[in-house]
């Protein structure tokens, strides 16, 4: 029941958007999707043509280093004495995220060193595609994967999660219970 500005909608609706991946986040709610699109009637603008634009800048990673990219989004983790490290970059880009894999895939040993970790983890998460390419480096690091994701082939360096978008909501519990359980 509040009038809200156009300026003021532009910039609730872009949160919205930026938060639930484009409504495509297992975290997005029915309220979400509703708010923002009722937002973006009072702004003028397009969801999906704002979207593409917030997406293409925010993975701008043009002039970055492995190191920055790494480290641009990254949580660490400990369960039963195990540290661990997931990083993401989210694109709606599959060139754009072909490259950040090449420069990153080098330096996960070395970040993992230098956090102390034992495992490392890195997503590169496609919007468009909703599907995550997870790269690891660790001792322990695929076996994590294998528990975590029954079924899921994994080669040496990453596997492809279909579906999986939110470290949060999806990654994230999906290592925690692989983890107790060992």
């Amino acid at each position: 029941g509040v009038e809200v500005e156009p300026v003021i909608a532009s910039l609730l609706c872009s949160a919205i958007i930026s938060d639930t991946l484009m409504f495509r986040s297992p975290t997005c709610t029915p309220l979400d999707e509703r708010s923002a699109r009722k937002l973006a009637e009072i702004a003028g603008i397009d969801i999906e043509k704002l979207a593409l634009e917030m997406f293409n800048a925010g993975s701008n990673l043009k002039g970055k280093t492995a190191e920055e990219i790494c480290f641009l989004d990254f949580k660490q983790f400990t369960v039963n004495d195990i540290n661990f490290g997931v990083g993401q970059i989210s694109s709606m880009s599959a060139e754009e995220l072909r490259e950040i894999k090449t420069e990153v895939s080098a330096y996960l040993e070395q970040a993992r060193k230098t956090q102390g970790l034992d495992m490392i983890f890195f997503m590169l998460t496609n919007i468009i595609e909703e599907s995550t390419e997870l790269l690891y480096y660790g001792s322990g690091a695929k076996e994590v994967i294998e528990k975590a994701f029954e079924d899921l082939p994994v080669n040496e360096v990453s596997c492809e999660l279909k579906g999986v978008v939110s470290r949060k909501k999806q990654l994230i519990p999906a290592f925690m219970m692989a983890l107790q359980n060992q």
